[in-house]
Order: C-alpha cells, then structure tokens, then sequence
C-alpha cells in the first residue's frame, strides 16, 4: 500500500538508484529495425555547479528523451562536459591569484595538471546534479571535449580543413581582451550602450597655416596610430583636400587625406582618423589604400598599454590615462576644438566584460563562407529547422554575413594548436619574453646561441607569440598539421621541433561534439547508428557561437546536417525579469529548490513555463502548485488502490483503444473518461512532436487534477461504495486503465513519482516493464463510441453552476439541497435529466425535480445553457445574514467594477497600455458584470 503522505526524497533516492543499477538510460546501436533518437547534451563549462539554467535545459532534454524511449524508439542521450578554455582558465587563476601564485610561476605542464585534477572535481560535481535532476543520460558514453577521443577528431578537423585551404594563418584586426590576454571571434564580443564623449580635433593641414581639417573621435588615444584621415568622395566640404596631407597632432608627422565611400559624412564632422592597427573599419579602408598610407601603426599593445610607438610622453600609459592625457595635451596646442557628449555602442569581453581592444595580429583564421552556404541550404531544404521557427530570420542573416573565424587563443587550457615549427629554419619567427633579460628574444637564438632546452623555454617563458610566419609561404609550407612531434625537417634535417604555443577557440572542439562523441573521425557501429542526432534543446545565447557551428562542420564533413531540429528556449530570469546573477542576489539554487519541493515538482514548475522562445521569471512560489499537483497525484492514486482488491482475479485490460463496442458494467463517465483519455494520447503526441513542452505538461495537468480527480474518481465513488456487481468491478478497471496511461503521459516530466505509482499499480495492470520508460504510450483513436459521452458535458454544466451557487451563498458542504430545474425540453436538458444521478451526486442534492410552476418564492437561481436551477432557501441560510453579506460583496464588486470603468474610459491609458493588459481589464470587467447580475438577482430572491 502507498504511504499516507507523498515523501519525495524517500522516492527519489530509491529510483535514482534503481534506474542506475538497471541501466534504464543506456542504448546501443541495434540492427533490428528500431529508429534511433539521438540528444547531445550541450556540455557544461566545468567551472563549477549547475545553475537553474542549466536545470531548464537539462530538464527538456530528459522530457524528450524519456518520451522517445515511452514511443519505442532506442532514445541515447550522451552525457558530456566542455573544457571552457578562457572561462574555466580564468577561474583557475583567480584560485591561484589566492595563494599568491600565477600560472607562469607554476608553468605550463604544471598549470595544466592542476586544471585537469580541477575539472575532475567539477566534472563529478555536475554530473551529481544532473543525476538529482533525473536526468537519464546514458553515463557509459561520458564524454569530455579535452579526453583522447575528441581530441583525434579535432586534430583530424583541423589537419583535413588546413589541407582544403580551409584554415589559415592570417596577420588581420582581432578582437583583443586585454584581460584575458587573448584573441576571441566577432560572436563572443558583447556590445554594450554607454555614454562616452566626442572630442573634434583639429588636424593643421600641411603647408597651409591656419587651415584645419576637423576629425571627431571617441578615442583621441589611437590618433597616435593614425595613418591618414578619411573623407567621404562626395563631400563638397573636404574635395579640395583629398591627395593633400595633414599634420597628425602630437606626433608631428605628415598623413594623407584620402577619399572612401565608407565615411559617413552626417557624422561628426564628415571627416575620419584612420587607425588602421586599432579599429576594424579603419583596418578595412586601409587595406583599400595601402599605398598611400604605409603600414599600420600599433601604439596600444596586448597588455592594454601604449607601446613604444605611442611616443615617449604616453608608452606605458592604461587607454584611459593616455586618453585623458591626449585630450589635455590637444587642449594645450590649441588643437581641440569642443567635447559632446555621445553615447555610443562598446564591444566587451563576454567572458569578463573588459573592453575589447582591436588589434592587427597573427593567428590561426578559418574561412566560413563555404561552410556557411552548405548551412544555409540545409536550412532552406527544410534538413534543418529552428524551433521556434521565428530564430530563422535571424540564423540566417549572420550566415550570409558570416565573416572569418579567428581560431587561436593566447591561453593554456585547451586543445593545443597542432601546428609544429622547426627551431633551425623558423624559429626566427617565435617570439619569446625571457625572464631576466630585456626585450623579446627568438626561440631560435634562445635553443641555438643560449643553448637552452625547448622544455625549458616552454616552462619558463612569460610569453610566446609566433609573428611574421603568415607574410613567409616559405615558412608556411614548413609547417606540420599533426598531434605528435614530426620527424626530421625536410629542409634542415633538423630534429627540434617546437608546437604553437596558441589553443584553438573552445567552440572548436564544441563544434564537432556531434560527430566525435560516436567515434568519429572512425566509421564506428555507434557512429552510423546515432548520426545524425535528432534533437539539440539549447538556449538562444549560444545560437551562433554553436548551433550555427555544428551545423556547419557536421554537413561539411559527412554531408548531413549533425540534427534536424534545435529546439531554443529561453532564459530563466528573476520574478521581475532580470537576469540572475550573484552581484544582484537573485540566483536560486537548483538543489535548494528541489531538496524543500522534491525534484518532480520542480522540474514540472520550470517545464510548464517554458512556452517556445519565451524568457521564464521564475520564483520559488511557482513550485508551490506543481508541489500540490504532485501530492494530488499521489492521493488519488492512493484512493484508486485502496479501493482495489487485495489479490486481483486477473489484471486490468488497457482502457485505450476501447470503447467502440458496449463493455460491461460500464456507463457514461466510463465512455466519457477514456474518450478524453483518447484525446490527451493524440493531444501530446501532437504537442511534443512540436516540442511545445509546456502546453503538453498542461494539457496532462489538466486532465488528471480536473477531469480524472474531480469528476471521475467521484462519480466512480457511486459504484465503489455499492454492491459488488460488474458496475464496480468496471469502475476499478478504468480507474486503474485510465491512471496507468496518464502515468505514462506524466512520466517524461515528473519521472520519481509517476515510476513509484506505475509500479504500484502493476499488480492490477499485469505490465512486464522493469521501469516505466520501457512501457508504451499508445496512441489515442478518436470514437465512434457505444455510448455517446457527449452528455457529459451538460452534465457537468449544470454541476458547475450550482455549485457556484453554493459557494455564492455559503451553503455548508454536508447540507443536501432539493433543487428544481425549468427547461424547454432540448437534448442537453435531457441529458442531464438522464443523469440525474451524477448531478445529484457531485452537486449534493437530496433531489432534483421539474420547477412545474415556475420559480418558487425565495429562491436562488443557477443557469446552466439552456437549463435554469431554482434552490428554494427556506430553512437552507439564515435570510438577514445573507443579506447583508451579499450586499457587502456587491459593494466591493461594484467599487471594483468603477475603478475599472474609470481605466478602460480613459483613451489616454487604453491607447499606452499594452493589447494584453487592455485585453485583461476588459476581461474582468465582463466577469464582475456577470458577478453582480447573479449577486443582485439572488438579493432579490431574498426580498
């Protein structure tokens, strides 16, 4: 027997442990025919816990796969964690930055096995949670993107993409985070709207004293670097001085005015300094004017500091000294002519939020316009598609605009670049900051004149930059693509060997996550089987840095698209719908939140909220009704064995697919429930095969809490408390037919309850599914019926309606009312005469009889369609209470009702209000109008 009360932790661990021991999440690669359906999981960074994001995300996956596997299908969901690169080195580092060590102190060997014993601990850490989730994925195919297989496929990638021409080693503007001392791609720069100034300078126009050319900037700091300033061609204002120079402020040195289309002569002054070494744009229009110019000038360099170019009054300086300090100085010439205020939009780091500098460097780039046209025709072929389907607009636009992708990242935790130097030929091109010694040596005078070991120069070294390799094809041509140290070079014959010191981008790795969590670069019996994958649930955030990216590499190297759908949801924010985070106080804990409610009921509160391409504002009391739910599951469930024999005779037959012909012992509500049942099958189907997870939750919620607990299991009490007979023994069989189904349809959203009342049920049920996921689901048939079970519906009207009416007057629950009813004598009113049974029954009614003379005096009314009720009052409520409490619930009613009369009335608020809201007030103001009518006609019966 069920306990008394619902305990979710008691039922969560023992399930927990059952599934794991039962291996209910695994899959294998099958040759009998069954389908395969596939989920990766988007890997957690392992930087630390889960957070309610994650909750959401993990939650759906486990909905769809749970459901998958409820069809019959061989549903696998890989479990895996990513290395994080930047986020996850950055974390490790602050760690360090506590005990007064860096990185460098430690090495890079040493640095890396510190981060790889880390992760292990996070790893463990994340997988505990997601097992507390429920989360059924099969833990025998962990995978994590720096382990040795997903390693092989990246260097397979990276090796088979250098050889198509695919992959590059390219001196072009990045973007800098001097922060995180790395490059990063143009999607991990977030853009932020700030106030800011614009300084107008005045720029002596050579030869001509007293004539100036006038440039307004945002950053009077780079005018150190300028090579020339820009004019619109068609700007009558500047013509004259195109081909002419100007006297570069501060630096003293003559630059060009030349004319590009690209300046925007509404803005500022229509003129534009061009810093080619430190502004993209700029860089752009440079590369269109190169001879005139001369080459980029970088007067800002990785640390965030002026550089030596710069000019000995700023090197050394931060950007933000040195801008204060050109400013002054412009002042003091007599050079700057005003400062506005202007807000303008500044791209930050999306790691750390420092602001990205641009800078001209070397590093490894991948072209993308091929792989972004094969992404685009998988789109538009309908192999791919965007759940919702309003992410199209935008995938698409960033594909057909997609720009080259910046590959390498100045860090130590991640998949090393495997691209081998020789120290002899090209070593002249390592730059090295060796400890003791001023300036920067070359790799190869530190191997070859100092004789010092390659391990040790990689120990030991501040830093290691390769430059000047992308301008030799010489030395290019000299390059190895491999994961182990080449043999003897081919040119020298030499045998040191020395690897990029550079990572590859964490989305790399990321990007191929599809293709190598089956094996792949290898044909594996998995890989054929599980590839392509069927869904991908991810948030909208990452849209374009992996959706996108996996797209690509998975159609480019096997030529299908790695999954057919992508499902976005939303981010979980605040009640107020602000974005949690520790700064503002606001983050709720998964394991808070499922410790006091029970995991069920917090994964059913998330699920029920995550309508498609929805933010959730979440708060703790939006678990309190899904708790209820739980606990109304569990007592009705209860009810239904308690109401059981002890032994069943035989097992209960499935109450799906039935009802077409007449069954014994069964009446109306036995037709009208598994009809609805039929409809809630077909209904969920439906709605997961549109992945609308939340309106399946409700559709499921609905039916147990309203039609099954509130109508149905009272109704069946009528037979259940009466004589044995086949009435009773066909109410125990839908009961338990009609909650075994609705369990299954619950299962994939809350699976620790829905598994502990599905096993208790298999007695009565005679199932063989050693867990719920391995039941089915059956589909839903859609009638006819032996026995109509459209009157139901009146019925249940006309229960509603007076019961409203008892609630309106205060009735006591055990008090039975003798009600009377006047009708026109239509079909529904014969209906609920024909059941008057059940009317009496859950109205609580000692009789239920024709009015005959019209309305009795002193008597209530209920409308129910074309039916009216009258509830003679004598000796039912004390008349003078009533009416004063009537009177005063009219009072508060009509008060409420001018208050909206006076909103709706007034064109100003209706015209800025929100549709919704306007909508809302209307609503309510129709639903007290109706109140009132009904409130007032009773008064009147009370006289």
């Amino acid at each position: 027997m069920l306990d008394k009360a619902y305990t979710p932790d008691a039922v969560e661990k023992k399930w927990s442990a059952a599934w794991k021991e039962g291996g209910a999440a695994k899959a294998a690669a099958r040759d009998d025919g069954k389908r395969a359906y596939t989920i990766v999981i988007p890997p957690p960074n392992v930087t630390g816990a889960l957070h309610i994001g994650h909750a959401l995300n993990n939650t759906l996956q486990d909905v769809l796969i749970r459901w998958r596997k409820l069809c019959g299908e061989e549903a696998c969901w890989v479990p895996g964690t990513d290395h994080g690169g930047i986020a996850t080195q950055n974390v490790m580092e602050k760690q360090l930055k506590t005990q007064n060590m860096s990185r460098h102190a430690l090495g890079r060997a040493a640095f890396l096995e510190k981060m790889r014993e880390w992760t292990k601990q996070c790893q463990g850490t994340i997988l505990g949670q997601l097992g507390r989730l429920g989360a059924s994925l099969d833990m025998d195919r962990l995978a994590f993107t720096m382990d040795e297989p997903r390693a092989r496929s990246v260097t397979h990638a990276f090796e088979t993409l250098f050889k198509q021409g695919l992959i590059y080693r390219g001196e072009r503007m990045v973007n800098w985070c001097v922060r995180c001392n790395t490059a990063l791609s143009d999607i991990e720069v977030e853009y932020e709207e700030r106030g800011g100034k614009l300084w107008h300078i005045r720029y002596p126009v050579a030869g001509q004293p007293g004539k100036f050319l006038v440039v307004a900037t945002t950053r009077p700091e780079t005018m150190l670097g300028d090579t020339a300033v820009a004019v619109n061609p068609e700007d009558a204002r500047h013509k004259a001085l195109v081909g002419k120079k100007v006297v570069l402020p501060l630096a003293n040195r003559e630059i060009p005015v030349v004319a590009d289309a690209h300046v925007d002569a509404a803005f500022g002054t229509g003129a534009l300094k061009v810093t080619p070494a430190h502004d993209p744009n700029d860089f752009e229009i440079w590369q269109r004017h190169k001879a005139e110019m001369g080459g980029p000038v970088r007067v800002i360099g990785y640390d965030g500091k002026m550089s030596a170019e710069a000019g000995a009054g700023f090197a050394g300086l931060s950007r933000e000294k040195a801008r204060d300090k050109a400013a002054a100085d412009l002042e003091a010439a007599g050079l700057l002519e005003k400062i506005e205020d202007h807000r303008n939009s500044v791209g930050v780091c999306y790691r750390c939020q420092q602001v990205i500098e641009p800078l001209v460097s070397e590093q490894w780039f991948m072209r993308m316009e091929p792989l972004a046209e094969k992404a685009l025709g998988a789109l538009e072929e309908d192999k791919f598609r965007l759940w919702p389907d309003t992410w199209e607009g935008p995938y698409r636009d960033w594909l057909e605009n997609i720009r080259d992708w910046c590959l390498s990242r100045q860090i130590w935790w991640g998949h090393r670049i495997p691209a081998w130097y020789c120290v002899f030929c090209d070593g002249d091109k390592v730059l090295v900051s060796w400890p003791g010694q001023e300036g920067v040596q070359t790799l190869k005078h530190l191997v070859q004149d100092d004789a010092i070991p390659l391990a040790d120069v990689e120990a030991r070294a501040e830093s290691i930059h390769v430059s000047g390799l992308a301008k030799d094809s010489g030395a290019l041509s000299r390059v190895k693509i491999q994961s182990a140290k080449p043999g003897p070079c081919g040119s020298c014959g030499g045998t040191d060997w020395f690897q990029d010191p550079d990572v590859l981008d964490t989305w790399f790795s990321s990007a191929l996550w599809p293709l190598s969590v089956f094996g792949w670069p290898e044909e594996t019996k998995d890989f054929k089987f599980f590839y392509p994958t069927s869904t991908l649930v991810t948030g909208y955030e990452i849209l374009y840095l992996w959706v996108a990216r996996m797209q690509m590499m998975g159609l480019h190297f096997t030529g299908k698209a790695p999954f057919a759908d992508a499902v976005i949801h939303g981010i979980v924010r605040d009640k107020s719908g602000k974005k949690m985070s520790k700064s503002l106080g606001n983050v709720i804990d998964p394991l808070l939140m499922m410790d006091a409610h029970g995991t069920d009921a917090f994964r059913f509160s998330l699920t029920r909220q995550a309508y498609p391409g929805k933010d959730i504002p979440y708060a703790e009391q939006s678990i309190v009704g899904a708790r209820n739910f739980a606990n109304k599951v569990w007592n009705s469930s209860r009810f239904v064995q308690m109401n059981l024999p002890e032994r069943p005779e035989r097992p209960y037959a499935s109450v799906l697919g039935r009802g077409a012909k007449p069954e014994p012992g069964w009446e109306l509500a036995d037709y009208w429930i598994t009809a609805e049942l039929h409809a809630l099958s077909r209904r969920t189907a439906e709605l997961m095969s549109r992945f609308e997870f939340a309106a399946a939750a409700d559709a499921v919620y609905a039916f147990l809490w309203d039609q099954f607990c509130d109508w149905y299991i009272e109704l069946a009490k009528i037979r259940l408390q009466g004589p044995d007979g086949a009435g009773k023994e066909a109410a125990r069989e839908v009961l338990v037919g009609v909650l075994n189904e609705t369990l299954k349809l619950l299962h994939p959203f809350m699976p620790f309850i829905t598994e502990e009342l599905y096993q208790a049920l298999k007695p009565y049920t005679g199932e063989k599914a050693r867990f719920l996921v391995e039941a089915r689901v059956q589909p839903g048939k859609d009638g006819p019926y032996a026995v109509d079970p459209a009157p139901m519906a009146p019925v249940m009207e006309a229960v509603a309606s007076i019961r409203a009416l008892r609630s309106q007057l205060n009735v006591p629950p055990g008090l039975k009312l003798k009600v009377l009813y006047a009708g026109k004598g239509s079909r529904k009113e014969k209906d609920v005469v024909a059941q008057s049974a059940y009317v009496a029954h859950l109205a609580r009614l000692e009789s239920l009889e024709p009015a005959g003379g019209g309305r009795p005096a002193q008597s209530a009314t209920a409308v129910a369609g074309e039916l009216t009720f009258f509830v003679p009052l004598a000796g039912v409520i004390d008349f003078d209470k009533e009416k004063k409490r009537l009177m005063k619930e009219v009072e508060k009613l009509g008060a409420e009702r001018t208050k909206l009369d006076g909103q709706l009335g007034n064109q100003a608020f209706v015209s800025r209000a929100p549709e919704a809201e306007v909508s809302r007030l209307r609503g309510r103001r129709a639903e007290l109008q109706g109140q009132l009518g009904s409130l007032e006609d009773t008064l009147r019966a009370l006289g």
